[in-house]
């Protein structure tokens, strides 16, 4: 059976030879654009990234679980031009497949036919079940062993003896309620590990999970995240959540 393999300092995981990644909001430059600070498009950064991620992991499929473009509602000049080239080049290199954030409505003309779309509510792979995280999951959850989302792109404030603090992206791992989950989903038998991903987009941001206390889409809100385990993206433990609350 294949397991995660976190990949070593990049917002990446492999199932067995698939290649996961979320949040990749592309076209967020222009947001900036609009409010009065310009950025050049990181669209061709971002592709040569993903594209050097694939040749090291020799991964063969790409899921990514939501959040492709960045504008909501509707789509920026910017997508509309550079969406279509990225996914023309990627889908040449790689079985590609998406699975709808809150960000995407439309997205579907912007793509070539080559691209596998899957709804909102994900879908399962293997034992994984692999969603955006801002809708409630199909029935299919309950066979899950793991529910993998994006959506709340987790960060860890952090801060040295000096007083000095600083901001990292980071992997949080937890245990979904089945206490909860079972007054959506009857017949849930055991409660599956909950992997929040960081966002791919370096831009994108995100919510330190140390310092908020409201988190975005109802997977989450049904995660013991008191005690989540908190890893940085070169392995690095820190520990669990509740002992890293930040003052």
């Amino acid at each position: 059976m294949d397991r995660i393999k976190f990949v070593a300092n990049e917002p990446a995981l492999m199932i067995g030879k698939t290649l996961i990644i979320s949040d990749l909001h592309l076209g967020i430059e222009h947001v900036f654009y609009k409010s009065g600070i310009h950025l050049p498009s990181q669209t061709e950064v971002l592709a040569k990234r993903l594209d050097d991620l694939i040749a090291r992991t020799k991964a063969n499929r790409l899921i990514i679980i939501g959040d492709v473009k960045h504008k909501v509602p509707g789509t920026s000049w910017q997508e509309e031009r550079e969406i279509p080239l990225f996914f023309s080049k990627l889908s040449k290199r790689i079985k590609t497949e998406i699975v709808l954030g809150n960000h995407d409505p439309g997205i579907e003309r912007l793509l070539p036919k080559e691209i596998k779309i899957h709804p909102t509510e994900g879908f399962l792979l293997g034992d994984f079940y692999l969603t955006h995280g801002h809708a409630w999951p199909s029935q299919d959850i309950k066979k899950a062993k793991t529910v993998i989302i994006g959506h709340n792109q987790p960060m860890i404030e952090l801060r040295d003896k000096l007083g000095y603090r600083w901001i990292e992206k980071a992997w949080v791992v937890s245990k979904l309620n089945r206490k909860k989950l079972i007054k959506k989903y009857k017949g849930v038998k055991t409660a599956p590990e909950l992997v929040v991903m960081p966002a791919f987009n370096d831009l994108a941001g995100g919510i330190c999970f140390n310092r908020e206390k409201e988190f975005m889409g109802p997977i989450i809100k049904n995660a013991g995240l008191r005690n989540a385990k908190i890893y940085l993206l070169d392995g690095t433990y820190l520990g669990e959540l509740k002992d890293l609350v930040s003052i």
